[in-house]
């Protein structure tokens, strides 16, 4: 099966450059990101492999805004986003439980953070299709997350 995707319709802006320098986050006492250095150039595909517990959710809530560093900088696109509160940081995060809302449709999940942007409806439908084209979900748009598999979710969520 081929899909052909118009990618400038997944994005509203290129990819950037994160850079992270000299990050460092507590918990209390507890030292969870010492000195943290690391550099992902546009458009790279990057993972963060570890054992439970060594930092690595820490890390991207971090990135996202989710969670504070003592001193630091992280820096998305030329810009410290460091005391950027998450909203304004254009930056998704997918969680492991994959939160989908029950009650609406596939189609609906994957819409909503668009529309919390307040994108055209007609804006918001072609990404929408576009994204569910992608992971290739189109066929099951209308269906409710309790009626999908366990990986069928986890691509919704991803797109």
């Amino acid at each position: 099966m081929t899909i052909n995707i118009d990618k400038a319709s997944l994005a509203d802006s290129p990819a950037k450059a994160i850079s992270i320098r000299d990050v460092n986050l507590y918990y209390g006492s507890l030292h969870v990101l010492k000195d943290i250095n690391l550099d992902i150039q546009p458009g790279e595909f990057f993972a963060f492999l570890g054992p439970s517990g060594c930092g690595k959710t820490t890390l991207l809530r971090l990135i996202a805004g989710f969670n504070q560093a003592q001193n630091g900088a992280v820096v998305v696109g030329g810009e410290d986003v460091l005391d950027m509160p998450p909203w304004k940081r254009d930056i998704g995060m997918v969680f492991q439980s994959y939160a989908l809302w029950p009650h609406m449709t596939v189609a609906r999940n994957v819409a909503f953070g668009l529309e919390e942007r307040r994108l055209p409806r007609a804006e918001v439908d072609k990404r929408v299709a576009a994204a569910l084209a992608l992971v290739g979900l189109s066929h099951l748009a209308d269906r409710r997350p309790s009626q999908l598999s366990g990986g069928q979710q986890q691509r919704v969520a991803l797109a």
